[in-house]
């Protein structure tokens, strides 16, 4: 299994969660208004840094992970250069 983690734009988060349930992926968590710092600028929710993200995660099996990352790589390929969208592939040993 793996645990896919993706900072989206707030903007965009809801083309994104659709996407990926339209590809029978259901469960999975959002946080909202997250902010922080990264290649494509600063997000604070400020006049000076405008901008939030939301982050999903979810946890597959690992023959979905070529699927989720081609929904982000799509999806990136939309997003003006300021946006950014990131995903991290993480192994998962052990659900409880």
């Amino acid at each position: 299994m793996k645990m896919v983690v993706i900072v989206c734009p707030e903007g965009r988060h809801e083309e994104f969660r659709n996407s990926i349930e339209d590809h029978g992926i259901h469960a999975y968590t959002e946080l909202r208004h997250a902010m922080g710092e990264g290649e494509t600028g600063k997000k604070f929710a400020s006049q000076i840094w405008p901008g939030e993200s939301v982050i999903i995660f979810m946890v597959i099996d690992d023959g979905k992970k070529a699927e989720v990352v081609e929904l982000v790589r799509h999806c990136q390929a939309k997003l003006y250069p300021a946006e950014g969208m990131r995903a991290f592939v993480m192994p998962v040993e052990e659900v409880l």
